[in-house]
């Protein structure tokens, strides 16, 4: 029982592993689509075989929406447990038009496996598996392993955190190991320590009690269309990047000189980022550097507006209802349920008697900072640089995972974020993309966490 006997099967296995992965990423599991629904059971399905098949006991979690999967094989009740998260649904693939491949055919091209959810997340919690599955079979598991597997991240993002409370015992684990980040380069294996939170909302701000001809009500009516213009707006200042709602940076906790340094120090560059998006120059909040506004500022943006009329050709019409999706990342200190409040109270105050609004919550999540003192943390520092070969780097996350906090709080265990995405994957977008270099890495990652808990676990013994 070796680490490099891990690593040496990962090897030999790395076609089946992909090939596996493959058939996985068929499944279109989109979570947000409710005709879908059971393709998300299929997807949630393939890893409770996959898990069986390892001698995992597996039991499926009801949410108020989609299920949840446990899985946990003991070795050991004295022996550390670990606890792996990972989710099967994926995002919608709008707009279809834009992608080079069919969304759910995956293809392997330049050294890269093509497909929605490559890299969020069915690649990189596959490679953990892979990574289990590795130790597992070159010996005995040094640890206890858990896995908890969600299928609702993408839409609801609550549901399966909701349900904690009711299986607190079966979650007990000395940490939490979650691949759903990124890292900067290869060159650069990186642990995330701090995570943005959000709060996402949809309004619709509706005028008449139908369309209007444009010329006969134009310049006499409060236009629903104009009316989310007016609101967006004012919702945050162009010049200087800042939230506008009253309140908002209440209760932001700044980020240390310590942090800041971290962030400057990390592998990054303006121009070669903006160049990888293809535009001419990044954006960010006047005081901090792009970087910074990115992974440790609160931010809000709007993702999506739609009203009036769309379709090809031209129709003079003012369109009776106009509806914007507008999402908010948090900081840690900022509460999602707070923020929603101060929200709403601005949009209404704004659109005042010109229309009525009706608001639809989408999913929140709480911001999240890990302590990058903690023996288990610094464990997955080293397990880290020992699957990539490179020194690892710590870094802040832009993005949330929803689930972490609450699986934080409940368990009371550190959640060691090890990602293994690129910043061009093209995740939630079209044509997303995971390098094969990624997922074997993110094996390898996984076998070495938990062969150096183990480690860890017999020194302290031996002392």
């Amino acid at each position: 029982m070796s680490l490099s006997a891990a690593f040496d099967y990962i090897e030999k296995n790395e076609k089946r592993f992909v090939d596996e992965l493959l058939a996985f990423l068929r499944i279109p599991s989109i979570s947000a689509h409710k005709e879908r629904d059971a393709d998300v059971l299929a997807a949630l399905d393939f890893d409770r075989k996959k898990l069986e098949s390892l001698g995992f006991r597996t039991e499926v979690w009801p949410t108020r929406s989609h299920p949840g999967l446990f899985a946990e094989k003991i070795v050991d009740p004295d022996a550390p447990t670990v606890l792996i998260y990972g989710h099967v649904d994926v995002q919608p693939v709008d707009p279809l038009d834009q992608w080079k491949i069919p969304p759910f055919e995956p293809e392997i091209r330049d050294g890269k496996i093509w497909a929605r959810g490559a890299d969020d997340n069915k690649g990189q919690h596959y490679s953990q598996i892979a990574g289990v599955e590795a130790v597992a079979r070159t010996g005995t598991l040094p640890v206890n392993v858990k896995f908890i597997i969600e299928s609702d991240e993408e839409y609801d993002g609550e549901a399966m955190a909701e349900v904690f409370p009711q299986h607190r015992e079966a979650l007990r684990c000395d940490a939490a190991m979650i691949a759903d980040s990124q890292i900067p380069d290869l060159e650069h294996p990186a642990l995330t320590t701090s995570l943005r939170g959000i709060q996402a909302v949809e309004i619709e701000i509706r005028g008449p009690a139908g369309d209007l001809h444009s010329g006969e009500w134009g310049g006499m009516t409060f236009e629903p269309l104009d009316l989310v213009r007016w609101v967006i707006q004012n919702l945050r200042d162009f010049e200087t990047g800042k939230v506008l709602l009253p309140g908002f940076y209440d209760d932001v906790i700044e980020p240390t000189a310590e942090e800041r340094r971290a962030i400057a120090a990390g592998p990054w560059d303006d121009t070669r980022a903006a160049k990888s998006i293809g535009v001419k120059r990044l954006s960010h909040e006047k005081g901090y550097t792009v970087r910074e506004s990115g992974t440790v500022r609160p931010t809000l943006q709007v993702n999506g507006i739609h009203g009036g009329y769309t379709g090809e050709g031209f129709k003079t019409v003012i369109g009776a209802s106009a509806r914007a999706k507008i999402s908010m990342r948090l900081v840690p200190n900022q509460d999602p349920e707070r923020i929603y409040q101060l929200f709403e109270r601005r949009v209404r105050e704004l659109v005042g008697d010109m229309a009525s609004i009706e608001f639809r919550r989408f999913g929140a999540g709480r911001p999240f900072r890990t302590e990058l003192s903690n023996p288990y943390v610094q464990a997955g520092v080293k397990a880290l640089a020992e699957a990539f070969g490179k020194p690892a780097v710590v870094m802040g996350m832009g993005g949330s995972i929803p689930i972490v906090a609450p699986l934080a709080d409940l368990t009371g265990a550190p959640c060691v974020l090890a990602g293994f995405g690129l910043p061009g994957d093209n995740l939630h977008a079209p044509n997303e993309h995971f390098p094969l270099a990624c997922f074997r890495g993110g094996a390898r990652y996984a076998a070495a966490y938990l062969h150096e808990v183990a480690s860890r676990a017999r020194a302290r013994v031996a002392r």
